[in-house]
C-alpha cells in the first residue's frame, strides 16, 4: 500500500496542517454520497502536498474548517480535477473559494484534449499510466476502509502533480497560459454564482415560460426545498425539476386532475402529495401581476435552433483543428446569443460571451463573416473529425 497518513480526529488534523505549514501545494479530491440524500455527504479528502499523501476522514474530523482554510491560503497553489464539488464542499464551510486553482480537467480542454475529460483518460493520455477504478461505486461512509479503496483514493491525487506540469508545458507550448487563466477566473467565479444564486432560476427547463408559470415553479421550488430538508431526501426525490416544469404548464388546481397525470400517478413519490401541490400551484396563480419573477436575461430572446446549430458546428470544427476542445469555446447557449446578437434581439445590456475575452482572441472575425454569408463553408472529407472548411 502507498505510504500516507489517515487523519481521524480534530487535533490529528490540526497537527497535519502545522507539519504542512510552509506546503506550496495541495493537490487534493474528495469522495462524497449524494444518491437520495438533501445534502451531499462528504465522506473522505485525498491530498498530497511535497511532504506526502494524506487521507483525511470527515465522518470523524469535527472541524473540516481548518483544512479547508488552508486551502484558501494564497501562498498555496491548489490542483484538483473536475473540481466543482470539491469548491462546493469549501464555499458552503468557510464562504469562500482558492484563489489559485488549477482543474487539470480544463486545463486539458485547452490543449485539445476533450472537455470534460475523465481523470482515468486524462492519466492515460498525459503520463501512459492505466489507472484502475474498480470502486467507483463503493459506499464510502462505511468504514474501516479496505485496502483497495485506500489505493483508489490516493490514486486520485498522487498523479496531479505531474499532470499539472505537462499541461503548464503544453499550455505554454501552445501560447495559452493566459487564456487559461482567465477561463480559470471565469470558471470559479460562475461556480461561486451558483452556489450562491436563485435555486428556482436552476430548474431544468424554464427557458420556455412566460412571468406566471414562472411564478409557479418558484412556489414549487420552496415547497420542494422545504419537504425535502424535512425529510433528507435529495429534492429530485421529492419531486423532479420535469414534474415542476409540466405543473407550471398545466397550472392544474384540481386534486383529482392532478392524480391522474401519468407523470404524477406513476411515481409514488410525487403521489404522496396530490393534496398538497394543487394549493402550491394555486399559490403561484394568486400572485399579482406586479409581483411576478421577471424572465431571465437568458431566455428572453428566441431560441434559433437551426442558425444557433450551424453555427456551434461551424465553431466546434474551428477549434477541433486548432487544438482546443470545442466545449471549452462554446456551448449552444453561447452559439445562441451570438445569433441573437446579430439579430437584434438580444437584449443590449447583454454582451455575447464569444465576442468577450480570450474567445474573441481565438475567433477573430470568423463569426461576423460567417452570420454575414460572407464566409462560405464546404466540407472536407479528408478531414471527417473536422470536415468543415471555412472559406
Amino acid at each position: 500500500m502507498t505510504s500516507h497518513r489517515f487523519i481521524r480526529s480534530t487535533a490529528e488534523l490540526r497537527d497535519y496542517l502545522e507539519s504542512i505549514r510552509d506546503a506550496k501545494r495541495i493537490d487534493f479530491d474528495t469522495e462524497f454520497i449524494s444518491d437520495g440524500k438533501y445534502r451531499t455527504q462528504l465522506c473522505l479528502v485525498q491530498a498530497a502536498t511535497e511532504y506526502g499523501p494524506v487521507l483525511i476522514d470527515p465522518l470523524a474530523v469535527d472541524d473540516m474548517t481548518l483544512f479547508w482554510k488552508k486551502l484558501c491560503d494564497p501562498a498555496v497553489q491548489v490542483t484538483a480535477h473536475s473540481a466543482r464539488s470539491e469548491m462546493e464542499f469549501c464555499y458552503k464551510a468557510i464562504g469562500r473559494v482558492p484563489d489559485r486553482l488549477f482543474d487539470i480537467q480544463l486545463a486539458a480542454g485547452f490543449v485539445g484534449i476533450d472537455y470534460p475529460a475523465s481523470l482515468k483518460k486524462l492519466v492515460d493520455e498525459l503520463l501512459r499510466i492505466d489507472l484502475p477504478k474498480d470502486e467507483t461505486r463503493t459506499d464510502w461512509r462505511v468504514r474501516p476502509l479496505s485496502i483497495l479503496q485506500v489505493e483508489y483514493a490516493l490514486n486520485d491525487v498522487l498523479f496531479l502533480e505531474r499532470m499539472a506540469g505537462e499541461l503548464r508545458t503544453r499550455l505554454e507550448r501552445l501560447g495559452r497560459v493566459a487564456w487559461f487563466e482567465e477561463e480559470s477566473r471565469d470558471y470559479l467565479a460562475r461556480m461561486v454564482a451558483s452556489f450562491t444564486g436563485i435555486g428556482w432560476q436552476r430548474v431544468s427547463g424554464i427557458n420556455s415560460l412566460g412571468r406566471r408559470e414562472l411564478a409557479i415553479v418558484r412556489e414549487l421550488w420552496y415547497w420542494r426545498e422545504k419537504k425535502a430538508a424535512m425529510k433528507r431526501r435529495s429534492a429530485n426525490h421529492i419531486l423532479r425539476d420535469d414534474v415542476i416544469i409540466e405543473l407550471a404548464k398545466l397550472k392544474i388546481t384540481d386534486p383529482d386532475r392532478l392524480a391522474a397525470l401519468r407523470s404524477i400517478h406513476r411515481r409514488s413519490d410525487a403521489a404522496m402529495y396530490v393534496q398538497e401541490l394543487p394549493k402550491i400551484v394555486a399559490r403561484g396563480l394568486a400572485i399579482p401581476d406586479f409581483a411576478l419573477p421577471e424572465i431571465p436575461v437568458n431566455f428572453s430572446f428566441p431560441n434559433y435552433p437551426i442558425a444557433a446549430s450551424w453555427l456551434l458546428a461551424v465553431l466546434h470544427n474551428e477549434a477541433k483543428k486548432r487544438d482546443l476542445s470545442p466545449n471549452i469555446l462554446a456551448v449552444p447557449q453561447d452559439a445562441r446569443e451570438l445569433v441573437a446578437s446579430y439579430a437584434g434581439t438580444l437584449p443590449p445590456e447583454s454582451t455575447p460571451r464569444l465576442m468577450t475575452g480570450w474567445r474573441r482572441e481565438f475567433l477573430g472575425s470568423l463569426p461576423e463573416e460567417l452570420l454575414s454569408g460572407k464566409l462560405p463553408v464546404s466540407f472536407d472529407l479528408s478531414r471527417l473529425d473536422a470536415p468543415l472548411r471555412c472559406g
